[in-house]
């Protein structure tokens, strides 16, 4: 049954989006309530609890805040809004007098990020929902910084924006138009100010959920199932029965959560077919010990699986291990856990320049494909490792393994192996995983594999294009996998 004319126009509807009503002002009137519906649902799904302190970005007419300041205790509501007229329509036709005076809400009339440090409190949840996608990225790094400073260590933003293909160059606020951003872009500005940056999978009538973590922040629970209610009360039920420690294993059986049918959605993957490795003991124990040594999550399971079956295939070869692009150790750590390493009577070679890419030796095709950037960038935030002694600490658990430093292909000559059961090689650049592969080939026992991190990995075709050429010179095939990986066998007669 339709509304009356009168209660249609007091709601906005059939108004532009950015039009002088407190409604369509802050996007399309018709939206209003699926909004509120959508944020709230997703924040209580996350962990929002009445006790926790939530900070409001464009807090607008309270389209959620009306929900919000309710739901939570006295005090813990702090909103941000430059337009006082829009909070003052939305507690007088939304939220009323009544409910202001019991629950005492915080508003912030401001446009400046700075302004967020006069409430003095950490913040267990900050929402930014339609602010990005109007922010040019010099507005978005403000925030970002703002937000990190006032988050608790295991706090979270939860924001929306608009995914493209390229980054907007607008600057400043730029309502109500629309800007786009790349996911790699909103995760390097994230991980600037501290944060970890990861979609999530919630819908949205226009635009993308993601999540800007602090450090603490737990979102392991949610990264290898569906974002669901069912799945978030399963966590908070197991915090309750062991004194706030999730449980170690899920209380559904693997079957239902990782077998066939069961969504996997990570690293570019997006599977419905049987994983349900992700609940083999052994593996579970060797990620732990990959996540251990890079100090964390990447979400790699299914690359960490694959590496695990070319390790375990090669124990049985003649021949010990190479690994060529290091880092920290996640892969590699993975394997020697899993294997018993030191049981195998094996050396691990682990090689690396353990502060980046040598520019000597990236080719001007790895240039034209952003490597020089992308070392930049993983070195600024950390994801690379700049010195060899953190992970020498993270190796002395293990007796047979050499940690070589320097570039690839001057330490080459340094790896004593007469044999070759196995190799991997990580160095997102094409010349020196060609020199690598070209020295061992002739060592590499028949069978051996050979995994190829980079090979088919979105952004990296300069690597695929010369590893295709050697593998053709040698007259052998490589399988491309989803992962993103290339792996190949070497063939029982040399070639």
């Amino acid at each position: 049954m339709e509304a009356p004319l009168d209660d249609q126009e007091s709601l906005g509807v059939g108004l532009k989006p950015g039009d002088a009503h407190y409604r369509a002002c802050v996007g399309p009137s018709e939206d209003y309530d699926l909004i509120a519906a959508m944020a709230f649902n997703l924040l209580t799904t996350l962990g929002l609890r009445q006790h926790h302190s939530l900070l409001d970005v464009g807090c607008g007419s309270l389209r959620i805040g009306r929900l919000l300041i309710p739901y939570l205790n006295r005090g813990k509501y702090f909103g941000v809004e430059p337009n006082e007229w829009l909070v003052e329509q939305g507690i007088k036709r939304e939220l009323g007098r009544a409910l202001l005076e019991i629950k005492r809400p915080t508003f912030f009339f401001s446009d400046s990020p700075e302004t967020i440090a006069q409430a003095k409190v950490p913040f267990d949840f900050a929402l930014a929902q339609s602010i990005f996608s109007h922010c040019g990225l010099d507005l978005i790094k403000n925030w970002l910084s703002a937000i990190s400073h006032a988050l608790a260590d295991n706090g979270a933003l939860v924001a929306t924006f608009l995914p493209g293909e390229e980054d907007s160059p607008q600057t400043g606020w730029v309502y109500p138009e629309y800007v786009k951003y790349r996911p790699a872009t909103l995760r390097r500005v994230a991980a600037e100010a501290s944060l970890r940056f990861e979609l999530l999978d919630w819908g949205h009538p226009q635009q993308k959920w993601a999540i800007f973590a602090g450090p603490k922040f737990d979102s392991g629970w949610f990264k290898n199932r569906p974002l669901t209610w069912n799945s978030g009360l399963e966590k908070i039920l197991g915090k309750n029965k062991v004194g706030n420690a999730a449980p170690a294993t899920p209380a559904i059986s693997a079957d239902l959560w990782h077998g066939e049918g069961h969504i996997y959605d990570e690293g570019g993957l997006r599977s419905i077919h049987n994983h349900e490795f992700l609940d083999d003991p052994a593996f579970r124990k060797a990620y732990e010990r990959g996540v251990r040594a890079a100090g964390d999550d990447y979400r790699w399971h299914w690359r960490v699986h694959v590496g695990l079956w070319a390790a375990a295939c090669a124990a049985r070869l003649e021949g010990d291990f190479v690994e060529c692009g290091v880092n920290r150790g996640f892969l590699s750590s993975a394997i020697m856990d899993y294997l018993d390493w030191d049981s195998l009577g094996k050396q691990f070679y682990l090689l690396d320049t353990f502060r980046g890419l040598d520019e000597r030796f990236v080719s001007p095709e790895d240039k034209a494909s952003g490597a020089g950037e992308k070392n930049t960038q993983n070195l600024a935030t950390g994801f690379y490792v700049q010195g060899v002694e953190e992970v020498r600490a993270n190796f002395s658990q293990w007796k047979n393994v050499s940690l070589i430093e320097g570039p690839i292909p001057e330490t080459l000559p340094m790896v004593r192996a007469n044999k070759i059961a196995y190799l991997h090689l990580d160095m997102n650049c094409s010349p020196p995983e060609v020199a690598a592969v070209r020295f061992f080939w002739e060592r590499l026992s028949p069978g051996a594999p050979v995994l190829l991190d980079d090979y088919a990995f979105y952004g990296y075709v300069s690597q695929k294009i010369a590893m295709d050429r050697f593998a053709q010179e040698k007259g052998i095939n490589i399988l491309s996998l989803p992962t993103g990986q290339g792996l190949l066998l070497k063939p029982p007669r040399a070639c």
